[in-house]
Parts: structure tokens; sequence; C-alpha cells
């Protein structure tokens, strides 16, 4: 999916696990252990390759249904329910039933006809139930949304009214994540689920269910296990910069039990449906630890090499999608086609993979990319290159171009940052991107981390762990006084010497910049013109803001830093000060606004970033925010007092003004019909969304 800040890690452990499918069935013909199967069997076999299978199948698609499950939360909560519902109708439905019409029934064809001679002079049956083909993943990614949606809805409204349980289950998430149990305890369902399975083909793990429309179990409790784990991870997405730490240790526990797993079993000519009891536990433990510790250690060390921007992999990433989907019909061909060939594996298969690759990303470059089908699979469709310019390089350039284009409209960014005074987390893997153009409201209680991440971003701190930029520059290298020198700051506490003019301090503010804006405008933007002749220690507080505002704008700045810029300002001098400030953006100027008042986030921000023990616990718009929690304002003109209606389930706060009540509800549904019922005479019945006010005071408590 997209979304408005992309999570270039992710999207590359994403493409990976689809390519690796690519890769896993390239395998499949050389595989001694899938002849019996009826599977085709090449000239030149490889327990190599069977090897290679089985690693891959261990974790490829756990390692998908997690990514899926933690994208579909975001996207969940960016989208509203019926903004998810749509958007995966189109990238998940759409997919699924076109690519079954147009890639099922060809892939199908060469695998129960051409491709499937009898054994042992019988004839393969082909499966019982309607073939899914290799896009079986979509059906049950479909199944899984609409499982989670209801289960939601469905626990939010009888089991977890009050939000104290959704609390707890994060609390439980983020203890099993920081602890070294996660793989084990994620493991158990499915592990013991194949255990009490007689007749499970222990080689085969997780068996794909390719076949028929009835849910199989081992599937939904294996993959719905990650999806859900995704799905709860993305509530608290500084988790994941603990696996970033651990990359290694997981990888190499994920490599050992792979080969435990493999000594444990051995290869699959014989097709073991079952051994002794014991070793039968000890695979099955050692399989589903593989399993996660393989997520876990990918996941990780994409974090750690891969999180930043690469238009290449971006590429990758966006062609994968296409790639998965189209890629089984030609690999089956291409096996047909060297099946009896008098050459070794090691030159069939890379043949294979590197003829299919060529054609899918020639396919998805000429065919898809910048059509209605690139525009579904990708969530937007790239512009159309002249067939003059399609050489390898310049359709290595255009990806470059549309990358560079967006990493340009980020001015600065914090990616992974860690920040300690001595016990204290003053920030935990913190992600934040502030974009060209845009006012970024950074709220949070005292404490929560704001301060800090604005000194890094100034270089006035070093992070502990991951990386900050500004204008693309990090703080320790020498162009970043030149980036310095582009960016405005007004803090909420300044110390200025009290007997210099006002008018002077903003003329030697100007002299550090190279091309500053003239002071006469300065004056009149800021409205500091009337006092600029007075010594700033006999200036009002108002009018000492206004002067620090004056000194943060004088360099024309392209990144502005306010840190509760209005405090102490009156009505009409605020109103001043949001009227620069819009202007200043209007002009391509980028904002940060740190504010204890939320109505003016509310009225300025483009974007809300909400910090709590060092961590953002809540990204995006106003209204995505405020959407984010349940709560919802119920205003009405009634009989009843507010006494009578404060002690009800679902009322957090209610409020009078006048003949009318305000109340704010975290259940409004019911609150509103008891309402009614408590009285006939109920008129001017109200129900909006609660304010950022609201939403803040919930996200906050949460994160507590």
């Amino acid at each position: 999916m997209e979304t408005n800040e992309r999570l270039h890690a992710l999207d590359a452990v994403r493409a990976f696990a689809l390519l690796a499918g690519i890769v896993l069935h390239a395998t499949m013909s050389f595989m001694p252990g899938l002849t019996a199967l009826g599977f085709p069997a090449d000239s030149s076999q490889s327990t190599t390759l069977q090897t290679v299978f089985y690693v891959i199948h261990v974790f490829r698609m756990s390692l998908f249904f997690f990514i899926a499950g933690y994208f579909s939360h975001l996207m969940f909560h960016r989208k509203g329910t019926a903004g998810f519902v749509r958007d995966r109708a189109r990238r998940i439905l759409v997919p699924a039933l076109v690519g079954w019409v147009a890639f099922g029934p060809i892939a199908m064809m060469l695998v129960y006809v051409s491709l499937a001679p009898p054994v042992n002079g019988t004839a393969v049956t082909p499966p019982k139930g309607l073939p899914l083909s290799h896009l079986w993943f979509l059906y049950y990614l479909l199944l899984m949304y609409a499982m989670t949606l209801i289960g939601r809805a469905c626990f939010i409204k009888w089991l977890d009214r009050s939000g104290k349980a959704r609390y707890r289950i994060d609390g439980w998430v983020r203890s099993l994540v920081h602890g070294y149990a996660a793989p084990a305890v994620l493991g158990l369902p499915i592990a013991a689920y194949l255990y009490f399975t007689p007749d499970w083909i222990m080689w085969s793990g997780i068996a794909s269910p390719d076949t028929g429309l009835t849910p199989q179990l081992p599937a939904m409790i294996g993959f719905g296990t990650a999806f859900g784990f995704g799905w709860l991870m993305q509530r608290q997405g500084d988790l994941l910069y603990v696996w970033r730490r651990r990359w290694a240790l997981h990888l190499a526990v994920a490599i050992a039990l792979t080969a435990a797993s493999l000594w444990i079993v051995g290869h699959p000519e014989s097709v073991t449906l079952e051994a002794a009891p014991f070793m039968k536990l000890a695979y099955v433990l050692c399989y589903t630890g593989a399993m996660w510790h393989w997520v876990f250690g990918l996941i990780g060390s994409a974090l750690r090499f891969l999180a930043n921007a690469s238009p290449a992999r971006r590429y990758l990433a966006d062609a994968s999608y296409w790639m998965y989907l189209a890629h089984l019909p030609i690999v089956f061909a291409l096996q047909l086609i060297v099946l009896q060939w008098p050459v070794h594996w090691s030159i069939k298969f890379p043949l294979i993979v590197g003829v299919t690759v060529a054609l899918l990303l020639l396919s998805y470059h000429y065919l898809v990319r910048g059509t209605i089908i690139g525009e579904v699979l990708n969530g937007r469709r790239y512009a159309r290159q002249p067939a003059a310019n399609s050489t390898s390089s310049q359709v290595q350039a255009a990806a470059a171009a549309s990358d560079e284009q967006q990493s340009a409209s980020i001015v600065a960014e914090l990616s992974g940052v860690q920040k300690r005074f001595g016990t204290t987390i003053a920030l935990e893997g913190v992600d934040l991107q502030i974009r060209r153009g845009e006012v970024l409201a950074l709220l949070g209680p005292n404490g929560a981390g704001k301060s800090t991440a604005i000194s890094l971003l100034l270089g006035l701190q070093q992070p502990d762990g991951g990386s900050v930029r500004l204008f693309g520059t990090a703080p320790d290298l020498p162009g970043f006084i030149d980036a310095r020198r582009q960016v405005g700051v007004m803090l909420q506490e300044v110390t200025l010497p009290a007997d210099a003019r006002s008018g002077e301090l903003i003329d030697l503010a100007s002299s550090y910049y190279p091309e500053p804006l003239p002071n006469d405008e300065v004056m009149m933007l800021t409205q500091t013109s009337a006092f600029a002749a007075k010594s700033y220690g006999k200036l009002s507080g108002g009018q000492q803001r206004l002067t620090q505002f004056a000194m943060a704008i004088c360099g024309r700045p392209r990144l502005l830093f306010l840190d509760e810029p209005t405090t102490g300002l009156d009505i009409h001098a605020r109103a001043a000060l949001w009227a620069t400030v819009r202007q200043l953006v209007s002009e391509g100027c980028s904002i940060v606004l740190t504010t204890h008042y939320l109505e003016e986030a509310e009225a300025l921000a483009d974007r809300i970033a909400v910090l709590a023990r060092g961590r953002v616990v809540a990204l995006g718009s106003v209204a995505e925010v405020r959407a984010l929690v349940s709560r919802k304002r119920i205003s009405c003109t009634t009989t009843l007092t507010s006494e009578q209606i404060r002690h009800w389930p679902g009322v957090a706060e209610v409020t009078v003004d006048g003949q009318r009540l305000h109340i704010t509800a975290s259940d409004a549904e019911s609150v509103t019909r008891r309402l009614l019922a408590a009285d006939e005479t109920l008129r001017e019945l109200e129900v909006t969304q609660a304010g950022l006010a609201a939403a803040f005071v919930e996200l906050t408590k949460e994160a507590a």
C-alpha cells in the first residue's frame, strides 16, 4: 500500500518475499522429492535446490502476512473502515479475480497436463476443489481483512468499550517483543496444530492452501497469527527497532534451527507423513521457531541496512506485485522447454530465473507501470517513457528521478532515532519526516521528547542510534553549516541582551544569513515596527515573542522551528502571527510547530505528530489523528442534567453551555440511544467527531 511516508525497509522486505516466490517455484522441477507427487522431473536433479526450496518455504509467507497485517493497520487508521474496504477491493480483490482468470488456467494447464507425466504408470489426479494457483495468498488476505474488521468491531462494541483491554494488549505485545520468547510464543499455535495432525507431511511445513475456497486451518492459524501480530505491532511502530538491534542474533538462530529441522526431517523422497512423537515434537518446535526468527531477523536487517530511500529498490518494490502475479506460467513454460536438455541444473536454473525476471520487468515497464493496471497494483500511475528513451539506463534514470523528486520534498528527517540521558529514554526508535511547504505540529506532554527531537534536527545534540538529516546532510558532515543557514528557530526560552533595541536584534540576526529579507519587510510581517526603537528589556512579553519571531524569519528560512510561538500574545497578535505562518508556507517554507494550544495546531497544521514517552504514538492529518480514537462529541438540548449523565457508561466528560449539553463519549451510539430513551423532549441533537484535544488526551494516556 501507499502511505504518506514510505517505509522503505518494509517495502524491501515485502518485495523480497514476493520475488523469493519466483525462485521457489523455479526450483520445483529440479527437486527429487517432488517427483513422487507428480511434478515434472528435470533431467538434472538437485538436492541443493531442494534445500533452497525448503528454506524459502519456512519463512516466506509468514513474513509476507506479517508485513500485510502491519500495513493494513496503518491504512485502516488513515483511511477509516470505508476507505480501507474500497482500497483493498481495488488492490487485492480485483487483482485476485483478474489474475486468476488471466494466469491461473495457463499455469494449472501446464502443471496438470503438460508437466505431469504418469507416475508408476498411473496419471496424477488433479487436486479436488477450485485451483487457486499461486494467487491463493490474495484470497486468504481478503479472508483475514474481513475477519479482522468484524472481530475488531465486535471486540470494541461488546468487550472493550473503554479501550482498557486494548491498552493491556499493547502492553503484552511490548513485553513480548522486548523479551526473547516471542518466536516460541508466536509459533506455539501452529506448532500445536501440526503436532496433533496425524497425516501431516512434515517436510512441507505449512502447506500452501492453493485449492478450494474452504479456509484451511494450517494456513489460517499460521499465517493468521502473522497477520494479526503485524496488525498489533503497527499500533506501536517503534517496536520494530528492537528487531533492528537484534537482527544478527535472530538470523543466527534462524539458520541454526533451520539446519536442525533439515537434519531431523531429512529429504522428502519418501514423503514422510509421521515420525516418532519425540522427534516430531523436536521438529515442529525447531521449524516454527525458525520461521519466526527468520521473520524477525529479515525485518531487523532490512531496518538496519535498507531504511534509506533507493530508486532501484523502490522500482523493484513497485514491480514485485506484478512480477509475482504473472510469473508462474512463464516459469512453468521455461521448465518444460529445458526439461530434457542435457545440461546441468546450475545452468538451467539461473537461466529460468533470469529469463523470467527479465520478461517480467520488461512487461511491467512497458505494459503495466504507466497504465491503469499499474495504478491498481501500485496505488499510483507513473508517467510513460517515450519509446526512444527505453534503454535500461534511461529506465533506471526515470525511476531515480521519481524517487529523487519525492526525496527532494523532505527537508528534514529522523530515522530510527534513539536518545538517552542516563537511564532516561528521551526518544526511542522515532521516525519523522518534514516535507517542503507543510506545517507539522509536534504535540506531546512535558517530557515526551519534543525538544530533544528539535535539538537533534538542529545538530545541537547527537543521537545514540538512528540517523538525522537536515536538507539531506547529517550533523557530523561539513555541509551541515550551510544547511543550518536555511533554518530559522524561535525557541520557547530565549535570553537576549536587555539593553539592545528590538530593531537592532533583528538586524543582527539578519547579518548571519546570505540573502535576508529587508528589515522593513520583516517588521511589517511581524508587526514589530512600532517598538523597533525600544530596548528589548522594556518590551512586554508579547512584544518580546514577536521580536524573536522576526529574528527567526528574517533569513528567508526554508525550514522554521516555532516552539510555543504564541505564548504571551494577545488575540490580535496571535492572529497576525498565524497569518504570517500561512504566508510563509504558501511560499514553500516548512514549519515545525510545538504548541500547547491544540486549537492552534488544529488551525495551522497540515500534519500532526503526537509524541509520548519518547515515541511517535500518532501521525497524520488533524482528521486522521482525531479518527484514531473512538471519542465523539454529542451536543443537545435536554431536560436531563449534567450530573445525571456524567456517570453513564461511555461518557468521558459533560459540559454545559447555556441550555445545551456537550458530552464527550467513547461510545457515542449507546449514549445517544440512552439520551433519546430518557428524554422524549430531546432536541437539537448533533453528533460529531471529538476534537483534537480529546484525541490528544486519549493517545497520550494510551502511551502512558
